[in-house]
Formats: C-alpha cells, structure tokens, sequence
C-alpha cells in the first residue's frame, strides 16, 4: 500500500509541475487586474519564460510604448509567497526605453531592484510644456537600487536612485547647446515620486520634479510639475542667454523662476 501511495504521489508531484511548466502566460495575465491605462498585446511564452511585444502606457493625450518585454520567473521565489521576475526590454534599434529590472510581488506592494534603464532625452522633454520650442539630446540613464510600490494605492513608498543625463544638450533657436552633464537624486514624498537636481552643473540650476498620484487607485495617473531656479554663472553657456527674456525677469539675486 505505501508504494501505491508513494507512486501516486510521485505521479501527482510531476503532473503538477508540467502543468506548472506549461501555464501560458497569455491565461495568466487574464487572471490580474491590470489598470485601464496599461495596454497589452501579442503576449506569448510561459510563466516561467514570457514575451510582451508590446505595452502602452497611456497618460491622458500621451502614450509611451515599451517594446519586447521578455520576463523570467524564478521557481524557489514561489516558496516564499513573493514571486521574483527578472524583466529585460527594449532595443537599441528600437523607439523606447531599454533596461533590464528585478521585481517581487508581495500582498501588499511591488519591490524593484536592480533597475537600469536608459532613455531619449527628447521623450522626456516633450512631455514637458516648455516656453519655447526645444529638442532635446542624448540619453538619461536611470538606476534605481530600491523602488517600492504600495500595490492597492499605488503610491511610492521607497526610491533610492538617480538618473544621469549624460551628454546633455539642445537644440533650440536653430542653435546647438551643449549643457554638460546633469544628474538628480530620486526619492519618495507623500507617496510621489521626487527628482532633485545636482545645482553642480553649468547652466546654475536649482530645480525639483514631482510626479504625483491622482485619481483613484483603479484609474490611477500621475501629475508631472517641476519647480526651481537658474542663476548663469561663468560657465552658463552663451548660445543660451538670447533665451533668458522668454524666462521672465530676474529676482533681486539673478535668479530665473523656473515651472512647469
């Protein structure tokens, strides 16, 4: 009788373990409430191994595409309650970001670690209502060691980072500005997303951005506003200064405002 028991249970264990290996992941992302504003599509592999051609980000007009999401589950993270996926996307040949990231799901929140990503610069500044028309160059290179994410809410509850705006510059008036290199520390704040700029830099830049959550938890969306200051100093660029009448007035201690 035990050896009946023995190999029903053998057979029971390999049954569940090809079901395991073989779960699609197309069925399972059916089976998760994923927001209104995330778009999915082409979604092959199984849990284990999987691919996302494409995902759209949707952020009221604007939308941002992430192309050839390839993930990897790891098997022993399941015995601890909080799957761990690696997750690798983009190309170099492709529009959009490209990085690779760690990410464990717990109950309550989403952890990510280990996230490098590098971006167009441009991207990001056209998402931004600037006074005058600007094409931004070079890449942004985002590294995150900590990023925590309440999972109902949906609101930052850790960020240690920073991002790296290597090679900066513009083109703005027909003329070609080399800004030198930015780079900003990232955080949280009541449960938004905070960029401080370095003020070591040659344009003479003080200048915050927050990313804030708004709506409810279902339709979350996120409102972006930056403020801060820009005081030339020796090493401000001279292409620039026919552009600070558009800034406004200087205050009392030379200093631009600056927002968005």
């Amino acid at each position: 009788m035990k050896k009946w028991f023995a190999l029903g249970g053998i057979f029971f264990t390999s049954y569940l373990v090809f079901i395991l290996a073989t779960l699609p992941l197309p069925w399972l992302l059916t089976q998760l409430t994923i927001p209104n504003t995330v778009q999915l599509s082409h979604v092959s592999g199984s849990v284990w191994e999987g691919e996302i051609e494409q995902v759209i980000l949707s952020q009221g007009a604007n939308s941002h595409q992430i192309q050839q999401v390839k993930t990897a589950l790891s098997f022993w993270s399941l015995f601890s309650l909080a799957p761990k996926v690696e997750l690798r996307f983009g190309d170099a040949l492709l529009t959009g970001p490209e990085g690779t990231m760690t990410l464990v799901a717990s109950e309550n929140q989403l952890s990510f670690t280990e996230v490098n990503i590098l971006l167009s610069a441009n991207d990001i500044a056209q998402q931004i209502d600037l006074p005058l028309p600007v094409v931004a160059k070079g890449d942004l290179r985002l590294v995150l060691s900590q990023f925590d994410v309440a999972l109902h809410e949906k609101k930052c509850l850790r960020a240690k980072g920073n991002v790296n705006w290597t090679y900066a510059g513009i083109t703005a008036m027909e003329q070609s500005i080399k800004l030198g290199q930015l780079k900003a520390k990232i955080s949280c704040s009541k449960g938004g997303i905070v960029l401080n700029l370095d003020p070591k830099n040659d344009l003479g830049i003080s200048f915050s951005v927050d990313i804030n959550p708004t709506g409810n938890a279902r339709n979350r969306n996120f409102k972006l506003s930056g403020e801060g200051y820009l005081k030339p100093g020796k090493k401000f660029p001279a292409q620039i200064r026919p552009v600070l009448p558009f800034l406004g007035k200087p205050d009392n201690q030379g200093r631009y405002l600056l927002g968005f």
